[in-house]
């Protein structure tokens, strides 16, 4: 692994002016050097219209055949280590989801991510090997999650990158509604205090989403973007019916990505033109 992509705290100060409510940053997240490749050139014929790329470690822990929640950190690095100098010389500041700064490892983790030239991170606050039935015992107390961001921005100063930005996911709308007798209004108050607690820490954006498809209702969105003062992220759903990057910006959100959605939508792809292929068929290359 490669780690000698220097240290330029501009390329953070550029990814944070990106988050601004009611015109958000937008990511279509990477996991590869091919998808890579292709978010850089999509500026060769539409200048500046990718500002900034960000990873999704879903598809990083498909590609090495591994469950999301088992991706190792070395494994998360070296895997991003493969593109990220190609990110650096397009001229895009990096953000890399390190999901929960792996438990014990935090200092690994941010140090690692900058070191291979991310500026970025996101930092979810539930235990990834616990899954979401049992609760607010998935979840870490908020003063823990709080502490874990201030740990991270500490270390990105004492690393060059004061500016570091801090995407902080709460999973408290994941939780199975019943338990503990949570109703969604709680979960949406309790999303409300976790965000606010988050964003003291220093987090840049607060990241609210679901299991399945990820995307909130549009009043739960407003809810969260008064509370945060439009400092709020959240994921694209993938439903004709789910609401669009314009409508989701005119609710005032800050940051929207995909996570592993286009990389489910290649693998989907694959699958449908094989099948298509064995069955007699055209291949059948949809036009874009």
């Amino acid at each position: 692994m490669s780690f000698n992509i220097p240290i330029d705290n501009s390329y953070a100060r550029k990814l944070k002016s990106l988050h601004k409510s009611g015109s958000p940053v937008v990511f279509p997240n990477i996991f590869d050097p091919s998808s890579a490749n292709t978010l850089i050139s999509i500026n060769d014929n539409n200048a500046n219209l990718i500002k900034a790329a960000a990873t999704a470690s879903c598809p990083i822990a498909a590609k090495l055949n591994s469950a999301d929640e088992d991706l190792l950190l070395p494994q998360n690095l070296s895997s991003v280590s493969q593109f990220s100098s190609t990110i650096r010389v397009a001229g895009l500041p990096l953000s890399m989801d390190l999901q929960d700064g792996y438990e014990d490892q935090v200092s690994e983790a941010v140090t690692g991510a900058i070191s291979i030239g991310a500026v970025g991170c996101n930092i979810e606050d539930s235990y990834p090997e616990e899954g979401f039935e049992d609760g607010m015992a998935c979840l870490r107390s908020v003063e823990e999650a709080a502490d874990r961001i201030r740990k991270v921005l500490d270390i990105a100063r004492e690393k060059g990158v004061p500016d570091l930005v801090v995407n902080a996911r709460t999973d408290v709308m994941c939780l199975k509604p019943n338990s503990e007798g949570l109703t969604r209004e709680m979960m949406v108050e309790e999303a409300v205090k976790r965000g606010k607690a988050y964003l003291l820490a220093g987090a840049t954006s607060i990241f609210v989403w679901e299991i399945g498809f990820g995307i909130l209702p549009a009043e739960e969105i407003k809810i969260l973007v008064d509370a945060f003062q439009g400092r709020l992220a959240v994921k694209l759903g993938a439903r004709e019916d789910d609401l669009s990057v314009k409508e989701l910006a005119d609710l005032g959100v800050c940051r929207i990505s995909i996570g592993p959605s286009l990389f489910e939508t290649g693998t989907d792809g694959f699958r449908r033109g094989a099948i298509r292929i064995q069955q007699g068929g055209k291949l059948w290359i949809q036009d874009i």
